[in-house]
């Protein structure tokens, strides 16, 4: 009967998305949307009237009109999405501005004015690209646009999301919403995160040239998986140009690392192509030093020995990466879009690192010292595979049907010698202790859904309904040796060797009805998940999953009060599942004095997140502070406990209990003039944490998240840019105190903007230095940690177009837009 339930509900999304479609086929529709501008001749700067202006999209019929005799034009009643105005007039040069963005949130563009050259000489079409503001904040969402920036050619993915607001990126490349415990990665709107091991990778091989924008998604709509409490979405660029164009970068550092990337693009009337390419080679350095105190209590709960512990840690990584990217679209007709994008990247990684471990007695007294070498060679690759075919239909319907495969390989091989010393500086044993671990991950995930949307007349309302099919696999193994003396080879450590096989198939449905009534905006939509999960072992027990049905409802308001200002109200349910690295029950002894394992006792998480936003806007500027709350049960956290009698600990992932978190989020933008912009935005949080098991394991703390950032152009050739980052974090046993990130970019432009020479310094006043405190009951560790990012960067990005018979034009400085 459980599985009749889903059957059930997918009968009454369909029931009632035909209900609506017949209740509402006649009745009137007003888009809301509104481009405007002013067109003047470039010399007299005196209005010029009766220019023919042509407004098209992918989608709609193009739209003809003259603008008036004060040279001024307003196009009404446009749907969101994306436009080319072309403006043509007997005597000029003919113009294009492309991408002109109208959301749902932005509905009115001014494009300010327009100049035209009264030059007949030049008979190509000038193709601008529309300048988006740095960063536009939505109700559901904030987009950081890439292309905007300074960081913007030369550089990589993680560099880029480092300057995002509410985002905080870890020494390992990982990203996370600022306020969001489980933050996902999609690409082009697509998970592209399962693999834990190579996500970092991939960010810090992604060139930057070939990226559109980031989307940092706080309140996923009911399409979306429902796994994760936010979303990082990286858009690609398409490549929207008419004709060739192309971007070849590169760029060096002080620190030793180098990074080289490219992009090109290719676009006619029913095909066009994409592509990327980027290689990176990057060096990390770190230094690390701790101090733990384990305490062990007799029967009577009185204390009985008192262990110390003192590690010091330095530790070298190089890593050398390569990553391409091809995208195809072809449309036959305007009713037809297929697209396929095929990606796939490469990493080979060599780390080392030398480690003490002192553990003293109770006064303090050396009692032995473990000197440990590590050594670790690893590769991995991922091969992504997606294409789509939508279906327009002739009354505002579409059809999409999507495939989306990803494999990712990682191998490691760790050598590991240990050399224990009597307090006296001798040797207890004259050999080391030698060991060796082989680790292979293979995973897969393939998506199948087929999804189908429709606008109505009635109330301006948008249905969007489907289904998906996810089944994701993992296979781990792991071979651990240790050195026998006696028969002078490696020998099977059967206590440490083991492998799994992870399988979890997710099968989803969802409907999403958008509604809008004059100045209220509404979105509702609800989600239903069946998961189905295997775990079987190959020297333990296996894992019990039974299959579980789960429903996630979403509700957004929004009321536009003014020209000037607009609020909201949002409430999402959400689920957070045990991925296969932390149900991993292979045990990572490479700090034998530390290690760490999976659970495969772990069930999902369940979070109600709320939010309140008001958003203040005016020529140039605008303001949005919001509010949200959360509240998870069976919250999934990484845990530290003292080993028994030792002065070791083991790191596992545990289902707490209950946490709840208080998020005071604003962001601030200011676009003082042409040449100057400012942003800003802050993010606290108070995170509470409660197990009804374990007392000890209750907690509560703060988590800040701050940034400020700064553009100034001298002139159009010229520019800069800096940015700031503060960031204090909070987990289950501690705390990370405070730190500061800084980054400044100078960018000159030659050759008449098809060359950039670009300088970056990162942390140049002092490395990134931070502190952290982890304690339980029993034990207590203060850890200091030192990273070596103070960089010098110079990188040199050249651009080209070829239009109309292979003429290369330079790009036209970008139009600053309010």
């Amino acid at each position: 009967m459980k599985l009749l339930q889903p059957i059930r509900f997918w009968l009454i999304l369909s029931f009632i998305t035909i209900s609506l479609a017949v209740f509402s086929q006649n009745l009137p529709v007003n888009a809301p949307g509104i481009i405007k501008g002013r067109v003047l001749d470039i010399k007299t700067n005196l209005p010029i009237p009766f220019v023919a202006l042509s407004l098209t999209d992918s989608v709609s019929t193009p739209k003809s009109l003259q603008n008036d005799l004060e040279g001024k034009f307003v196009i009404n009643n446009l749907k969101p999405g994306n436009y080319t105005l072309k403006i043509s007039y007997v005597g000029y040069q003919n113009k294009a501005i492309t991408q002109i963005a109208i959301t749902d949130t932005r509905l009115e563009i001014d494009l300010g004015d327009i100049l035209l050259n009264a030059n007949d000489k030049l008979l190509n079409e000038v193709v601008v690209t529309y300048q988006k503001p740095v960063v536009e904040m939505h109700d559901d969402k904030l987009v950081y646009n890439i292309s905007e920036t300074i960081a913007g050619e030369g550089s990589v993915a993680a560099d880029v999301l480092k300057n995002v607001p509410m985002v905080s990126v870890d020494i390992d490349g990982k990203a996370t919403i600022a306020g969001r415990r489980n933050t996902r990665i999609f690409i082009d709107g697509k998970p592209s995160d399962y693999s834990a091991n190579s996500i970092g990778e991939l960010l810090s091989i992604l060139p930057s040239d070939a990226l559109e924008s980031i989307e940092v998604i706080t309140d996923p709509s009911s399409k979306f998986d429902a796994d994760g409490d936010g979303i990082i979405n990286i858009v690609m660029k398409k490549g929207r140009k008419v004709g060739l164009t192309g971007t070849l970068s590169s760029r060096v550092g002080t620190l030793g690392n180098h990074n080289t990337g490219a992009f090109l693009s290719s676009k006619g009337k029913k095909f066009s192509f994409n592509a990327n390419a980027g290689y990176s080679h990057a060096l990390r350095l770190s230094d690390a030093n701790s101090n733990r105190t384990n305490n062990v209590f007799d029967n009577t709960g009185a204390l009985d020995t008192t262990f110390f512990n003192d590690q010091t840690n330095n530790a070298e990584r190089i890593t050398d990466g390569v990553d391409s990217r091809v995208s195809i679209t072809y449309q036959p007709d305007s009713a037809q879009v297929l697209k396929a994008t095929i990606r796939g990247s490469y990493n080979d990684g060599f780390s080392e690192s030398f480690s003490d471990n002192l553990s003293l007695t109770e006064e303090r007294i050396e009692r032995n010292l473990l000197r440990q070498n590590n050594t670790n060679g690893n590769n991995s690759y991922d091969f992504v595979m997606d294409a789509d075919y939508t279906l327009r239909g002739k009354n505002k319907q579409n059809y999409t049907v999507g495939i989306n495969y990803n494999r990712n390989n990682y191998a490691d091989l760790r050598d590991f010698s240990r050399f224990s010393y009597r307090p006296d500086g001798t040797l207890r044993n004259p050999e080391p202790t030698l060991q060796q671990n082989s680790n292979n991950n293979i995973g897969s995930n393939l998506e199948l859904n087929l999804d189908y949307d429709k606008t109505f007349k009635f109330l301006n309302t948008r249905l969007e309904t489907g289904f998906k099919i996810n089944l994701n696999n993992s296979d781990e193994s792991q071979l651990a040796q240790y050195f026998d003396y006696d028969v002078n080879q490696y020998v099977v450590n059967d206590a440490l060797t083991n492998a799994f096989l992870f399988k979890q198939n997710v099968y989803a449905s969802y409907l999403t009805a958008r509604f809008r009534i004059k100045k209220w905006s509404i979105r509702a939509g609800t989600r239903a998940e069946l998961t189905n999960i295997s775990f079987i072992q190959e020297n333990m027990p296996n894992a019990d999953f039974r299959p579980y049905m789960s429903f996630f409802p979403s509700l957004a308001v929004t009321r536009s009060f003014s020209k000037t200002m607009r609020g909201g109200l949002n409430y999402s349910r959400r689920i957070t599942r045990p991925r296969a690295f932390a149900l991993n029950p292979l045990i990572d002894n490479s700090d034998s004095l530390n290690i760490r394992f999976g659970n495969i006792n772990l069930r999902p998480s369940f979070t109600d997140q709320y939010e309140a936003n008001i958003t203040f806007f005016g020529k140039g500027w605008s303001v949005s502070p919001r509010i949200s709350y959360a509240i998870s049960s069976r919250i999934i956290e990484r845990i530290k406990t003292p080993i028994a009698g030792t002065n070791g600990t083991e790191t596992t992932y545990l289902n707490l209990g209950n946490s709840s978190s208080i998020n005071f989020n604003t962001f601030a933008n200011y676009q003082i003039d042409k040449t100057k912009n400012m942003n800003a935005g802050f993010t606290i949080s108070r995170v509470s944490y409660e197990s009804a098991a374990n007392s000890r394991l209750n907690n509560t703390g703060i988590a800040v998240r701050a940034n400020a950032g700064m553009s100034y152009s001298f002139d159009k050739s010229t520019a800069m840019e800096a940015n700031l980052n503060y960031i204090r974090n909070v987990s289950a046993q501690g705390i990370v105190n405070g730190y500061l990130e800084s980054q400044f970019g100078f960018k000159r432009n030659f050759l008449k903007n098809r060359m950039s020479a670009r300088v970056t310094m990162v942390d140049p006043f002092s490395e990134r230095n931070f502190s952290s405190i982890t304690q339980g009951q029993t034990f207590f560790q203060e850890s200091f940690s030192l990273q070596r990012t103070r960089n010098f960067m110079a990188a040199l990005s050249y651009r080209f177009t070829k239009i109309n018979g292979g003429n290369t034009k330079a790009v036209i400085p970008k139009k600053r837009v309010n």
